[in-house]
């Protein structure tokens, strides 16, 4: 098949600037890593202007990366350079190891990163590589698909974190650091509680990037709200200031008027609400309730063995099934299908003459290890769904049902109070940081 490359324009600078090769700056003593400029492959249709354009945005997407300061290597120096033009200066007919290892030294960089681009009907293929300099051996390699949809803008960048992490390692997750003006408080992200503060700060980890609902509940305080944006591989702060809560409840003075004030086991002074109602021997909703616990804790089970799996399906079955996938093709020498490796894996064995049999039988056994996984992980879902929607029944049942069965008794025995002719006098008392209420009861 014909191949044939863009034409790239060489400077004297950038001879003067190679020649100066060497220089390492790294980030806090991290190893150096060099991003060269992607190389757009035609391989018969034509180079258009988009595809040329979105090799230079998805190198500039990758090259933020190691800038960020929070991954495995920090950017090499004189990462501002094209394959191609690299290529041509050093004399490279091809990418050989031992030809880039000198590229990648030339630059000063630890690890080389460089690869092509290629134009198909369904979007672009990336294809890429990471080439430990000093050993010269080639540390990982990848192959995806961008599609046209998602080749710009936000979605590019997407891409560009997404590419990054699985060449070189980097996590594609990030941590929210919270700074508040109280000392301790509930910490909730999308309605769920992900930790507490301590010393007016809370640090939750491992979070999947983008926008989340934050919420931080302090006692003495209003409830605070706002949208956080978290960046995969990032510490991403934020500062919260919380409000007092103007009105206290319980406060000085609680416990009624005049000689009342013993009433009820509240004086002057006293820090706490008590209420009464007609006492009844039975404990409604009590069978519910137990459901109600029984049920919550099933949730829990169920969402922690949806997390472990989940988990274990993305990052460790993952892993070994991608180096099991390069394994055997680096040792056969053949690819095995982009869009479907498992699959290709399993026909392939099913057939005669099959080159490296016994890596390829690996393949075929991680791809199955992750498949039930996987199920397990879609089985928990269900079940997690399902003890959810309980958990809300049997509290319905056990507290709010029965507390509504008990306020009926209560208004009984109300009635019945007033047919003995007692009478209840309530006194409330409102004052700017103050709400309480003295009762005086005569028979």
């Amino acid at each position: 098949m014909r191949r044939t490359v863009v034409a790239l324009v060489l400077s004297v600078a950038a001879l003067a600037i190679l020649s100066l090769g060497g220089a390492r700056v790294a980030q806090a003593g991290k190893p150096t890593i060099g991003i060269l400029g992607l190389e757009v492959i035609d391989d018969g249709g034509g180079i258009d202007a988009k595809t040329t354009q979105f090799a230079k945005e998805l190198t500039e997407a990758l090259r933020q990366r190691p800038k960020t300061g929070t991954g495995p290597y920090a950017l090499a120096p004189g990462s501002d350079k094209d394959l191609l033009e690299m290529k041509l200066l050093s004399g490279c007919e091809n990418e050989g190891k031992d030809c880039m290892a000198q590229i990648g030294a030339d630059l000063g960089a630890d690890r080389l990163l460089f690869g092509k681009i290629e134009k198909r009907s369904n979007g672009y293929q990336v294809s890429l590589k990471l080439l430990n300099v000093a050993s010269k051996t080639n540390e990982r390699s990848i192959s995806d698909i961008v599609p046209f949809a998602e080749s710009t803008g936000a979605n590019l960048a997407s891409w560009g974190k997404k590419l990054y992490a699985k060449l070189t390692g980097a996590t594609d997750q990030g941590t929210l650091i919270v700074k508040a003006n109280v000392d301790r408080g509930t910490v909730y992200l999308d309605g769920q509680v992900k930790g507490n503060l301590s010393g007016g700060t809370a640090r939750i980890a491992g979070l999947s990037e983008g926008k989340y609902d934050l919420a931080i509940e302090a006692e003495g305080h209003l409830r605070y709200e706002a949208k956080v944006n978290v960046g995969a591989g990032e510490d991403t702060t934020h500062e919260a200031e919380l409000e007092k809560n103007a009105i206290k409840v319980g406060g000085d003075g609680v416990g009624g008027t005049g000689g009342s004030g013993g009433s009820g086991g509240s004086g002057p002074g006293g820090d706490g609400v008590i209420s009464g109602s007609v006492s009844t021997d039975e404990r409604p909703g009590g069978g519910y309730r137990a459901l109600f616990w029984a049920s919550l804790a099933a949730t829990a089970g169920s969402a922690t063995g949806m997390t472990v799996f989940g988990l274990k399906v993305r990052g460790s079955d993952e892993e070994a099934k991608e180096t099991a996938i390069r394994d055997w093709q680096e040792a056969s020498g053949m690819q095995l299908d982009l869009d479907d490796a498992c699959a290709d894996a399993s026909d392939r064995l099913g057939g005669q003459g099959v080159p490296d049999r016994d890596l390829l039988v690996t393949v075929d056994d991680k791809c199955k290890a992750g498949k039930s996984h996987a199920m397990l992980a879609n089985v928990f879902i269900g079940t997690t769904a399902v003890a959810a929607v309980a958990t809300v029944y049997f509290y319905y049942k056990g507290y709010v049902a029965s507390k509504q069965s008990t306020e009926s008794v209560n208004a009984v025995g109300k009635k019945r109070q007033k047919r003995q002719k007692a009478v209840v006098t309530v006194v409330p008392t409102v004052t700017p940081n103050q709400v309480s209420a003295g009762v005086r009861i005569d028979f």
